[in-house]
Parts: C-alpha cells; structure tokens; sequence
C-alpha cells in the first residue's frame, strides 16, 4: 500500500480504528492527514489509554473496513511546528464539531498528546 492509498482512505471517513500492538482491541478514533503524515490526538486523558499503550509499545495498526496497515504511532521531534496544521486539519474534517469539541477540553494538554502514525511501507516486489 502506498502513501497515496493510506491518505485515501483516511480521508475518505472521519472515524477510523488503531490499536497498539497486537494484544489490544482496536479503538475508533479519528486520523487527520497533513503534508502526506497522520496524526491523531487524545481527548480523554486517563492513565489506561491508547496513547499511554503507544508509548510503551509504538508498534501498531490502523484499521479502516477490511485494510490493516501496520504504523509505529510516536510523538513527532517537530510537533511545535506541526501542531497548527493539525489543528487545521482537524478543524477541515470535523467541520463545526471542531470548535465546539475544543470548547470541553485543554487545548495545551490536546495537542502536546498528538501523535504520528507512520506507514510500515512494505515493498511488494520482495
């Protein structure tokens, strides 16, 4: 599966499923694409979460329908840089709901838990 493919398909709904590892169950949540990378954020913030579970452990999937794609999910070195265009992201696929999720949540606390999924790209010519 290619770059080009992943960001399809999560461009294509705004609910979509990870897990880390394979021991955990998959969990909805939503991906948002920027500059060909994918990011997700936490919202709720206990201590058994999925971003905790990524932390331990970065390898993981994302599920969308039918498709696995094998990620390693890891806090981006330039998420200062990144954080406004995954707000803007967000913001382009959540549409009104962005706004008012932001409402009911620390803003500081949202965005220093993004975290990036990267592709394990495997080469289908091997």
């Amino acid at each position: 599966m290619t770059i080009q493919e992943i960001t399809e398909l999560i461009n294509a709904d705004n609910v979509h499923q990870i897990r880390s590892g394979d021991k955990h169950r998959f969990i909805d949540i939503t991906i948002v694409e920027t500059e060909g990378r994918f990011f997700v954020r936490q919202y709720k913030f206990g201590k058994r979460s999925w971003y905790h579970a990524f932390q331990e452990n970065p390898e993981g999937e994302i599920k969308y329908g039918d498709t696995i794609i094998p990620i390693i999910g890891k806090v981006p070195k330039d998420l200062n840089k990144l954080n406004s265009k995954v707000n803007k992201a967000y913001k382009k696929k959540l549409g009104l709901i962005y706004p008012m999720m932001k409402l009911s949540f620390n803003t500081k606390m949202h965005e220093a838990s993004t975290l990036e999924l990267i592709p394990i790209l495997i080469d289908e010519k091997v």
